[in-house]
């Protein structure tokens, strides 16, 4: 079953709209023809499953709705070698260092298809990773600057509950990516470079859930986000982040 034709099954497609327009930069369509092709391609039955025993949620649409949000602490191993080969596509020898590592929030929209199955729409900040590079050609100089990304996401959620407070889940999806470079001379020489890139990569994720109230979940998870970024202007990463937050369900 084609992905889009089962979000017309079920009321998960006002949300999916609603999520659009908090987030207008998603390119929606390119993302659910991403996360289609990947699902047939893996040979998962995860939406259909969904759809058939969506009907006993249908009822009461707004009830299987629920938000969270959290810290994301992220890691973007070799960021400064992936942004010393973007600069080399462009003309420009360097050698860089960057930051590796950032915290910030994150906030998500989910929909609950049935117990074991969600789809999720989530905003998630990378936030600024500073750099410095010394520049070798066309004309020796150094220069500072900050790499940036945010992102937005769609994926299906699993979930497989332990007991009445714990569960595991795991996560497939698509993440669009804003990506930014900045470097300007500190010395005042030619160096100026400035560039944004938007792409789309696979994100994928494992985690754990602790029921606090009938409400209120406790989460923690490590996720894979690929194509962080272009190879060709901004450097290019794979990026890990584990997430810890809380979701509330209105049921």
């Amino acid at each position: 079953m084609q992905l889009q034709y089962a979000l017309q099954m079920i009321p998960l497609a006002q949300v999916v709209r609603d999520v659009c327009r908090l987030f207008p930069a998603l390119n929606i369509k390119g993302i659910f023809m991403k996360l289609n092709s990947f699902l047939s391609s893996m040979g998962l039955a995860l939406v259909g499953t969904a759809v058939a025993s969506a009907s006993a949620f249908a009822a009461e649409p707004l009830n299987n709705l629920y938000v969270g949000g959290g810290l994301s602490f992220n890691s973007a191993t070799g960021l400064g070698a992936k942004i010393d080969s973007a600069d080399g596509k462009q003309g420009l020898g360097s050698s860089s260092t960057a930051d590796q590592r950032s915290n910030n929030p994150n906030l998500h929209l989910g929909y609950q298809l049935n117990p074991n199955f969600a789809i999720e729409g989530s905003y998630d900040r990378v936030g600024k990773m500073n750099v410095n590079s010394s520049i070798t050609t066309p004309s020796p100089d150094t220069a500072t600057g900050a790499w940036k990304a945010n992102g937005v996401g769609l994926s299906v959620v699993g979930k497989l509950p332990i007991d009445t407070q714990w569960s595991v889940f795991g996560r497939l999806g698509v993440e669009q990516w804003r990506t930014s470079l900045n470097l300007a001379s500190n010395s005042g020489g030619a160096t100026n470079v400035g560039f944004t890139s938007t792409t789309t990569g696979l994100l994928a994720g494992a985690g754990a859930a602790y029921a606090l109230s009938q409400r209120v979940d406790a989460t923690a998870e490590f996720v894979h986000y690929d194509r962080v970024g272009s190879n060709r202007t901004t450097g290019q990463i794979g990026l890990n982040a584990v997430h810890v937050g809380l979701n509330y369900h209105f049921m």
